[in-house]
């Protein structure tokens, strides 16, 4: 086996025991030595793969966030129709969280450490904009086939995008009432009706 295919399988099972560990105590509740210790590694070797506990939250979430989205895109991209894109995008995406709901869990301590870790903050601005110019432009690709009537496309996205966030971190923080797959699909289908040409 190659060095390169060695260090690859090595950083999985680090970022595997890395998300057990911060959906059990929390990114502050977590140490470097317990991940070690969950990953069967030393703690120096942990430290050559991620030189801070900082380095490896973040490059977590930019490692999950790109197998997830990449298994959407898989689905959309054959798709010409945007309304159908969205609608499957959601569908697709609430579906494959459901199968990873340990990222979701992690998703969501990743935002709420966000808010005073500047290094993930910006992650996750990125993150946000990012979203925001995707939906935004599935939202004009609509307006053009007549699909959608004309509308502020990058406030329509930003609606998407926080009733998601919303969605997520009411599921995970307390007991709901709701379904997650089938509020998400409500929310959306409620913001598409209401851009439908009349």
């Amino acid at each position: 086996m190659k060095n390169e295919e060695i260090r690859r399988r090595r950083r999985e099972i680090i970022f595997n025991a890395a998300i057990q560990c911060f959906n059990e105590k929390g990114y502050h509740g977590t140490s470097m030595s317990e991940i070690a210790d969950r990953a069967d590694i030393t703690k120096r070797g942990l430290y050559y793969h991620f030189k801070s506990k900082d380095a490896l939250f973040i490059e977590l979430f930019h490692f999950r966030g790109r197998k997830y989205f990449e298994r959407i895109n898989a689905y959309i991209d054959e798709i010409e129709d945007p309304e159908k894109k969205i609608r499957l995008f959601t569908t697709k995406a609430s579906r494959i969280i459901k199968e990873h709901e340990d990222f979701l869990r992690f998703f969501v301590e990743f935002m709420s450490i966000g808010a005073r870790n500047p290094a993930v903050c910006t992650v996750m601005t990125k993150h946000y904009q990012d979203s925001i110019a995707n939906f935004a432009k599935l939202l004009e690709a609509g307006i053009k086939a007549k699909k959608f009537k004309k509308h502020n496309s990058k406030k329509i996205a930003r609606v998407i995008f926080l009733l998601s966030m919303g969605i997520f971190f009411t599921h995970y923080s307390l007991k709901t009432d709701f379904e997650f797959v089938d509020q998400h699909v409500f929310n959306l289908d409620s913001i598409l009706q209401s851009i439908k040409p009349t």
